[in-house]
């Protein structure tokens, strides 16, 4: 027994360590989320809500008491009714029908927040790797700029440098020093934004550890993806639902030309005599009926219009996303010889050993710098549409 236990334990364990940062953040924003968890609260209230929209109505109680101008033994009479309103049979599913739509609707508005949220929670995800990749980045110009400072101080107590060189490695060092601390800034904004976006709750990691981008795939091709878009897009799906809700409301309105019905059970005193009997109402709908199912007309005409829009506007996002992630794909390409080699090394080396002059040490360092700048803005620019494109997979 106590052998299966530990390996419960171990299994559970290696499914916690087997989850991605990214997985273990969107996991917990999806639960913590204060705007997920109000809108699942509005749509339960509301489906409540019209669930008891198709109950019978109150049976409702009457009784009078009625006297006589002239004082007749026995002239005051009295009576007490009981009646119960219904509508006609076919009302009652065609109500249905709109309720199971509205329902329907309300599950694409959960949807719809949810893949909101966790887009947004992932795009944060993505500008803290970004920001730790440029923390990272300049720390360590910082460092050497650093030690660049100490290399000139002490060539110039030797006498092998002038005022002019130290100033100019001491304005570098500042200028590193100062990014730094924006970027950590920055960083701290981005990470308070992200918990946040949890509810409040402090995250299930470490975001200033966050070194890797999320594993997302590249479309193939651009009409794979638009038609991915088009069946499952949270926001087209919405439209679609809240469409069908006003077809089914526009039905429902046709159906109010029924007339209601009331029946019960009534009992009157007269003139020292009980009466029993049955009562039996109807409400004839004259004038209010044509008003609603124009309305209701009106709306789903509107609604459908609005989604050919929607689609339209969708398609135009995902083609602008597509080309936008492929261009910046190739152009992440032609920065592969920047990574693979460390440049900033090999130019300090060469300064120390004389080969080249602090001034084209100073320059090609500030090519080197904007060089891996531009590589680095163009990775999370990269990911940021990625993560845009892929929104549907959230």
């Amino acid at each position: 027994m106590k052998r299966y236990i530990i390996l419960i334990a171990s299994l559970v364990a290696m499914s916690a360590v087997a989850q991605s940062p990214i997985e273990s953040i969107l996991q917990s924003v999806a639960s913590n989320n204060n705007s997920i968890k109000a809108t699942q609260q509005d749509v339960s209230a509301a489906q409540t809500e019209l669930s008891a929209e198709n109950c019978l109505e109150n049976t409702s109680f009457e009784f009078e008491y009625l006297w006589a101008e002239k004082q007749v033994p026995g002239g005051n009479k009295y009576g007490f009714s009981i009646m119960q309103g219904f509508d006609f049979p076919t009302v009652y599913g065609q109500r249905r029908k709109l309720i199971n739509a509205q329902n329907a609707f309300g599950t694409s508005q959960i949807n719809y927040v949810r893949q909101s949220v966790l887009l947004d929670a992932r795009n944060l995800y993505i500008k803290i790797v970004y920001l730790n990749k440029q923390i990272e980045l300049v720390a360590e110009r910082e460092a050497i700029a650093r030690k660049l400072t100490e290399m000139y101080k002490t060539r110039l107590e030797a006498g092998d440098a002038d005022r002019l060189e130290v100033n100019k490695v001491e304005i570098n060092r500042l200028s590193q020093s100062s990014q730094l601390k924006m970027l950590i800034n920055e960083r701290n904004a981005a990470i308070a934004d992200l918990v946040a976006c949890n509810g409040g709750i402090a995250l299930p990691i470490n975001a200033t550890t966050l070194a890797q981008y999320p594993m997302m795939e590249m479309p193939t091709s651009l009409d794979e993806v638009t038609a991915q878009w088009k069946e499952a897009d949270a926001s087209i799906n919405m439209i679609r639902k809240q469409q069908q809700v006003a077809e089914s409301f526009s039905a429902v309105s046709k159906e109010g030309w029924i007339p209601k019905f009331e029946v019960g059970y009534k009992q009157a005193y007269e003139v020292g005599d009980m009466f029993y009997g049955l009562a039996v109402g109807i409400s004839l709908p004259l004038f209010k009926t044509s008003n609603e199912v124009k309305t209701a007309q009106a709306r789903a005409l509107s609604l459908s219009l609005q989604s050919d829009a929607a689609n339209a506007e969708l398609t135009a996002e995902v083609s602008q996303l597509y080309n936008e992630a492929t261009s910046l794909n190739e152009a992440l390409e032609d920065y592969t010889l920047l990574t693979e080699q460390n440049n900033r090394e090999l130019l300090l080396k060469a300064l120390e050993a004389g080969q080249i002059s602090l001034l084209e040490y100073m320059s090609d360092i500030a090519q080197l710098n904007e060089a891996e700048e531009n590589r680095l803005l163009l990775e999370y620019q990269y990911y940021l549409a990625l993560s845009n494109l892929n929104r549907n997979n959230l």
